[in-house]
């Protein structure tokens, strides 16, 4: 099994979510700071990463959630479904091209498509234990240890996303995030 950032999409067939999403969708070019949704504001978009990457952000970038890179699917589930408001922003990390559908027709295929919804629930088993495992890691793992296991899981986050945002998404301050690499380096050099 490949070891994924998004580790909602492990596990799921992919290919089936995207054929969906591109037969019924677009394919978008986004700027950085683009926004796929907004706070507060009704959101009916699911959609997958093809390039770039994508920012889960609250308060707009003083706490980031999550990070989207391609392959994985994106939206504010379950509300998009719904066409409610969104409770986070959605938005490009930097010049990003996404895929785009309206996801409120995915009720419908649910009710009518079986494969669509088997597909659908393990989606949503998926997704449930990907947000369980980030908050027992919050709660449970210190700045350090969230940290290693992260660049551990996925080394080439470094390199794809400014030192700063890996600091609001691990919840400490970009000095903090220094110290740890500091004191990280010091003792792979003994």
């Amino acid at each position: 099994m490949t070891n994924h950032f998004n580790r909602h999409i492990e596990g799921i067939d992919l290919e089936f979510w995207h054929d969906i999403i591109e037969s019924r969708g677009e394919l978008v070019f986004l700027n950085k700071g683009d926004s796929v949704c907004r706070f507060g504001q009704r959101t009916n978009k699911v959609g997958y990463v093809k390039s770039g990457y994508l920012i889960y952000t609250i308060d707009g970038f003083d706490r980031i959630g999550g990070f989207t890179f391609p392959g994985a699917l994106f939206g504010d589930y379950p509300n998009c479904l719904h066409n409610l408001p969104a409770r986070f922003d959605i938005v490009a990390g930097r010049k990003s091209e996404v895929w785009l559908m309206d996801a409120t027709v995915l009720e419908s295929l649910f009710d009518s498509d079986p494969t669509i919804n088997h597909h659908g629930r393990q989606f949503a088993q998926a997704a449930y234990n990907s947000l369980i495992e980030r908050y027992c890691s919050l709660l449970s793992g210190t700045p350090s240890e969230r940290y290693q296991s992260l660049i551990a899981r996925y080394p080439q986050l470094e390199q794809e996303v400014p030192q700063k945002e890996i600091a609001k998404y691990l919840q400490i301050t970009p000095t903090h995030l220094s110290r740890i690499r500091k004191e990280m380096l010091g003792k792979t050099q003994l």
